[in-house]
Parts: C-alpha cells; sequence; structure tokens
C-alpha cells in the first residue's frame, strides 16, 4: 500500500481505536476512498517492503470489525483518534 502524506494526514492516519489484530488497513483504505482519493496500481512499478511484527491476539476482533463496519456505513472519511491524538 502507498499513498501521498497529504492524504494520510487529511483523513489522521491509521485509526489507533484498532486493538490487536483486525482491519485496520481495510479501514484506512476506506476513508481514503471516501476522501475522494484514487487507488493507483504499483505493481512491477514500485519495490514493496513488508515490515515484520509479532502476530497480534484476534481477542478484539469483533470491535475492530465494528469499527470498519462503522466506517463503511457512515462513509467516514476522517477518524477522530489518528495522528492528530500524537500532536
Amino acid at each position: 500500500m502507498s499513498f501521498w502524506k497529504e492524504d494520510v494526514l487529511q483523513i489522521n492516519g491509521f485509526n489507533h481505536d484498532f486493538v490487536g489484530w483486525g482491519p485496520e488497513d481495510a479501514e484506512f483504505v476506506y476513508r481514503l476512498l471516501h476522501a475522494g482519493k484514487r487507488h493507483l496500481r504499483l505493481k512491477f512499478a514500485a519495490v514493496g517492503y513488508h515490515l515484520y511484527h509479532a502476530p497480534h491476539s484476534r481477542e478484539a476482533l469483533r470491535r475492530n470489525d465494528a469499527i470498519l463496519e462503522h466506517t463503511m456505513i457512515n462513509k467516514l472519511s476522517r477518524c477522530p483518534n489518528g495522528i492528530d491524538s500524537f500532536l
């Protein structure tokens, strides 16, 4: 996944309401799409990396799925608990 910095700031980055394992990447992308950002395909046009991280608990999966569903149903383009909460 790749994106422009100003687009990430516009949607307030990743939603820090997610706990453990869950669809935080999908929720991030939905907010970008709801903000009118286009999906660009970079396959064979850029180098991709995956950062290793230990597996997270799936204990809060239902709660995390509810966050994604709320974003999708309400067509949210910004989350309240994102980058701004660290500034």
